[in-house]
């Protein structure tokens, strides 16, 4: 796939105007290389920042902070070499024009991961997590991606792996003798083993969820009848003209979307057409797909500007099973919460203040429900290799059952305890190694 004896260089910064870019190199060249950059002879300090002039011959470049990492202890296993310097393209340029003329070339996507993978720095699911850091715009995705970056999702499986080989060592033991020579595990005992795996594994399955899938997202939708200020407290909420706001009746026509974040958790907050008996297409329409967002909605904002609790019961069965807040808008005397309805003021400074707060309660009632239910983040890769996991084991459970045969038996763990390995190591299957690292950005 890649060179890995080459000494690499790249651009880790997006290129453009910004304050700084950050150039990395790795390779056995590096320490060589800032002798050369620096003109100095005394060798740096490992994982130390310092303040350093770098050249081109007898010509500046830029006066920058230089790290070098020395080899193992470095994100790719092999010495390597950080500089910040300058933003902007023509230092960059620069830098890394010097820093080809000795030798080194321009990385692949993901080469810096892939040597810190074959290095035995991170595995396969801790470079997916990497991965996943770096493409998500989504916090929690974020945050469990983290989490598998420190090993939280590697880690059960390595133990379930440990306990596999451990099973497989006592079977491929009593396959070399007979029964007069030593005493033999009992087939129950394998049983329980083997149920014992499967259950582990399927554990993991049911605290997981798909990555790219919105589970984790929060999403709130504002409803009621026509003119009764949903689009006016829509925009309140989101700081800024997000949806046309007038006086006719009706002027939402389609529901209008907005993403934003609520106590570190990821909102996606929507305005619907108003609630009425009408004989327009469009607005017919426009209702439906209000039905549609009240539905996946996780909250209801019930809004109007009279009795919200009231008007919202000619809507019971649109509103069945949903959790509500009730919102009496357009009162412009107080905020207050009373009788179980929250008054907003959508002129006054700070209206929605209150509102604020019991949307916070509900959030963070909703985020450690999703973490008491949900450990792991997880992809279609690695789910797929689980699931296959668990279903061998089963067959292997099922033809000791029936053949007592233990050669059988343990050719079945064996495929079950390969495939969930893939899962930290790849295996033989270089093509899902090689799509894994090509999808990073270069630099990564």
């Amino acid at each position: 796939m890649y060179n890995t004896k080459d000494n690499i260089v790249a651009l880790a910064t997006t290129p453009g105007k910004s304050a700084l870019n950050v150039v990395r190199c790795s390779g056995s060249g590096c320490l060589e290389l800032y002798y050369h950059l620096t003109k100095l002879k005394k060798p740096p300090t490992p994982n130390m920042s310092c303040l350093k002039s770098v050249y081109n011959k007898d010509s500046i470049i830029d006066e920058l902070m230089l790290t070098f990492f020395a080899a193992p202890k470095s994100f790719t296993g092999e010495n390597v070499l950080e500089l910040s310097s300058h933003g902007g393209l023509i230092i960059a340029k620069k830098l890394i024009s010097t820093i080809e003329s000795f030798g080194f070339r321009q990385a692949m996507p993901g080469e810096f991961s892939y040597r810190a993978f074959l290095n035995g720095k991170i595995d396969l699911i801790q470079a997916e997590a990497i991965s996943t850091i770096v493409d998500s715009n989504k916090n929690l995705d974020v945050l469990y991606s983290i989490n598998n970056l420190k090993g939280s999702l590697s880690s059960p499986i390595k133990k379930i792996l440990q306990e596999c080989e451990n099973v497989l060592a006592y079977m491929e033991h009593e396959m070399d003798f007979n029964e007069n020579e030593i005493a033999f595990t009992r087939l129950s005992e394998y049983k329980k083993n083997f149920n014992k795996l499967e259950k582990k594994a399927s554990k993991i399955i049911y605290a997981s969820f798909l990555a790219k899938e919105n589970k984790g997202n929060i999403t709130i939708s504002l409803a009621g009848k026509t003119n009764a200020g949903k689009s006016s407290l829509f925009n309140k909420l989101i700081g800024y003209e997000r949806s046309i706001v007038t006086e006719q009746e009706g002027t939402t026509r389609d529901t209008v979307e907005a993403s934003l974040i609520i106590g570190g958790q990821d909102v996606s907050l929507i305005d619907t057409a108003g609630i009425r008996k009408t004989k327009n297409v469009i607005e017919k329409k426009g209702i439906s797909r209000t039905y549609d967002a009240i539905n996946r909605s996780d909250l209801v904002l019930f809004v109007d500007q009279e009795d919200p609790i009231k008007e919202s019961k000619k809507y019971s069965k649109i509103l069945k099973n949903k959790e509500i807040l009730f919102i009496k808008s357009k009162d412009d005397t107080k905020t207050t919460k009373t009788k179980g309805i929250i008054s907003t003021s959508s002129k006054k400074e700070g209206g929605t203040s209150l509102l604020f707060t019991e949307l916070l309660t509900f959030i963070k009632k909703h985020g450690d429900s999703f973490s008491s239910k949900y450990m792991f983040l997880i992809n279609s890769r690695q789910r797929a290799s689980l699931v296959s996991f668990v279903e061998e084991i089963k067959r292997g459970s099922v033809a000791l059952t029936k053949t007592k045969d233990l050669v059988i038996a343990s050719s079945y763990l064996r495929g079950a305890h390969d495939n969930l390995a893939s899962l930290l190591h790849g295996g033989d299957k270089n093509s899902t190694i090689n799509k894994i690292f090509k999808g990073f950005c270069v630099g990564k």
